[in-house]
């Protein structure tokens, strides 16, 4: 949700230099549909409940003790105190599935790819910024 957050706020800076930018969330659609509801955003949202692209792009699965790790823990905190809020999971939700940033050419092609390694591992605006092609 953090992630979210930053890259709907940056989502003209994207737009500014001709890239789109599409969400996948592995939510059910009508937690999809409660979610944007409360909190409209800037940018396509779709669901993947199963999966599917997940596995597509080579994301994997964490283990329950990776939320132990300090960097974790320290990520968590850091979200905490902007004023962040940690949630339980929807039904359905895997806590343990891994996340990704994936940077796709008009071909679509993917020119730029990150495997978070965490639950809290996500790449900066800045740096998704300047992986894009002709930067």
């Amino acid at each position: 949700m953090a992630h979210l957050g930053e890259v709907a706020a940056n989502v003209e800076r994207f737009r500014a230099v001709g890239a789109g930018v599409l969400v996948v969330t592995q939510a059910q659609p009508h937690i999809l549909s409660m979610f944007l509801r409360n909190q409209p955003q800037p940018l396509p949202i779709v669901c993947d409940p199963d999966r599917a692209g997940y596995r597509a792009f080579g994301l994997e699965r964490t283990g329950w003790m990776s939320f132990f790790r300090p960097s974790v823990l320290w990520g968590y905190l850091r979200l905490i105190a902007r004023g962040g809020k940690v949630r339980m999971p929807y039904t359905g939700e895997d806590v343990l599935q891994l996340g990704g940033d994936f940077l796709l050419d008009r071909a679509r092609r993917v020119v730029f790819a990150y495997h978070s390694r965490s639950a809290t591992d996500r790449p900066s605006v800045e740096a998704l910024l300047a992986a894009l092609p002709g930067r």
